[in-house]
C-alpha cells in the first residue's frame, strides 16, 4: 500500500476519535457552564453578562466590561469597572458619576423553572475605597420632588435575585 493511502487511512480513522473527544466530559462542562445564567433586573437571564445593572431599584451601580472566572461552578468571580451615580441616595438633582474597579461575585446558584441553572445571589467590592463611603446600609432615602422613597444601599453589599 503506497504511503499516501496509509496517510489517507490513518487520517480517515482520526474522525471518530476527534470527534469522541470533542464530546468528552470537558466539553460537556463548558456547555453546562454556558447554560448558567444571572438574572438581571429587566426580567432577563444572561449568562456571562458583560453588563450588569448591580441594584435592581435604582441605577447607582452599573458594572460593566466584566471578566468572569469560574462562570458555572458555585461561586464566579468577575472583574471590571462600576459607574456609580454618586447622587442616587442624595438630592442632587443632576446626578455625579464616577467609574471605579469593583469586583462580582456571583453564588447560591439553583436550578429555577424550567432546569434553568442561575446564581441568586451577588456580592459587589469596591477596589479601593467605596464611592459611597458613609452612607447607611438598607436606609430608605426620601425623594423631595416626588414624594416617594427610594432604598439604600443594599446590606453587607449583597443583592439576592429570584430565578
Amino acid at each position: 500500500m503506497p504511503v499516501r493511502a496509509i496517510r489517507a487511512v490513518a487520517a480517515l480513522a482520526l474522525i471518530p476519535v476527534l470527534f469522541v473527544a470533542g464530546c468528552a466530559p470537558g466539553s460537556a462542562r463548558a456547555n453546562a457552564s454556558a447554560a448558567v445564567r444571572l438574572p438581571a433586573c429587566d426580567g432577563s437571564r444572561p449568562a456571562r453578562p458583560d453588563l450588569v445593572q448591580v441594584v435592581c431599584a435604582s441605577d447607582a451601580i452599573m458594572a460593566r466590561r466584566l471578566a468572569w472566572s469560574a462562570w458555572g461552578k458555585p461561586v464566579a468571580t468577575a472583574v471590571g469597572e462600576a459607574v456609580v451615580d454618586l447622587c442616587a441616595f442624595e438630592d442632587c438633582h443632576t446626578g455625579s458619576y464616577s467609574a471605579v474597579p469593583i469586583v462580582l461575585v456571583a453564588s447560591k446558584l439553583v436550578t429555577c423553572p424550567k432546569g434553568v441553572r442561575a446564581y441568586t445571589r451577588l456580592q459587589y467590592v469596591f477596589v479601593g475605597t467605596s464611592p459611597f463611603q458613609g452612607l447607611p446600609a438598607n436606609m430608605n432615602y426620601s425623594n423631595f420632588m416626588f414624594g416617594s422613597a427610594r432604598a439604600g444601599m443594599p446590606r453587607d453589599q449583597t443583592v439576592q435575585f429570584a430565578c
